[in-house]
């Protein structure tokens, strides 16, 4: 039997020991009789004959480098490139240097300390595209708000005067905010703002300009 016919019947097998179960991928992980599967977005390790199931990261101990989190890193970086950017509201500077993918929530106080400073990480090469992660979920004020400043005839206005307390008109349009706020579980957002770099690392919360700048320069 190749190895990949017994990949689809590992699969096979996975798949009716736990029903309701989908595996959207199946490899073996290099030579330790593993295999890695990617099941509902999660990283799982099955023994190659679905006996075990093993939950957590794996370490290789020579190199100390994480597998699990590499590999979790690499499909954060798949699902940021899917995204499309007419479907952000995005600061660019000039000359981009350097660009984000930021979860934002508009009542959130240091998302707001974050947008005040715009021009400085817009001035350091620095583009921010945001999406929407209204804290409070679907059907909230803040996923409102969001839609407000989308449907807004200028966005990124809207974006500033919103994030500084005003109040947006109420509009209402065809819009991304559910898909953003979505996406942004998929990738583990959990507050905000949450800063993904184009590798699909993720930086939590606030970050000075100059700070975020050095940390940028060094990941090149």
């Amino acid at each position: 039997m190749s190895l990949a016919q017994a990949d689809v019947v590992l699969k096979d097998k996975l798949e009716a020991l736990l029903p309701g179960m989908i595996v959207q991928s199946l490899e073996p992980l290099e030579n330790t009789g593993l295999y890695e599967a990617l099941v509902d977005g999660e990283i799982i390790y099955f023994s190659k004959d679905g006996r075990y199931v093993f939950q957590g990261d794996i370490i290789e101990i020579e190199s100390r480098q994480n597998i699990t989190e590499n590999k979790r890193i690499g499909l954060k970086k798949e699902v940021l490139a899917s995204f499309n950017e007419a479907d952000m509201i995005i600061f660019e500077p000039e000359k981009t240097n350097h660009t984000l993918t930021v979860f934002t929530d508009i009542d959130c106080g240091y998302c707001r300390k974050l947008h005040q400073q715009m021009s400085e990480y817009n001035a350091l090469g620095i583009k921010v595209r945001y999406m929407a992660f209204p804290r409070s979920g679907i059907d909230s004020e803040s996923f409102d708000k969001a839609v407000n400043v989308w449907c807004a005839d200028d966005r990124k206005q809207a974006m500033t005067d919103s994030k500084s307390g005003a109040n947006i008109e109420v509009n209402k349009c065809d819009n991304p905010i559910k898909d953003h706020f979505e996406a942004g579980r998929r990738l583990g957002v959990t507050g905000t703002p949450a800063l993904f770099l184009e590798s699909g690392q993720l930086l939590p919360g606030y970050i000075p300009p100059m700070r975020l700048k050095k940390i940028l320069d060094e990941q090149v």
